[in-house]
């Protein structure tokens, strides 16, 4: 009885760190993804003269002269 009951705590322990693991790993992805860049042109960060295109989600290789 008493190895029962220390294996359902055992089991209880485990999915509540399971379940805090989840909820961390959920509240980042929705901080990053909270403030997303909306594409657009930006000065480039290499060289003051030009503006990089960002497609809403990652830089491209797209420059002009400002």
């Amino acid at each position: 009885m008493i190895v029962c009951a220390a294996l359902a705590v055992m089991l209880a322990i485990i999915i509540g760190v399971i379940a805090l693991i989840v909820r961390v790993v959920k509240s980042g992805n929705t901080a990053a993804s909270a403030h997303p860049v909306p594409p657009g042109w930006y000065p480039d960060t290499a060289d003051a003269r030009l503006i990089r295109w960002q497609d809403g989600h990652h830089w491209t290789e797209h420059m002009q002269s400002r």
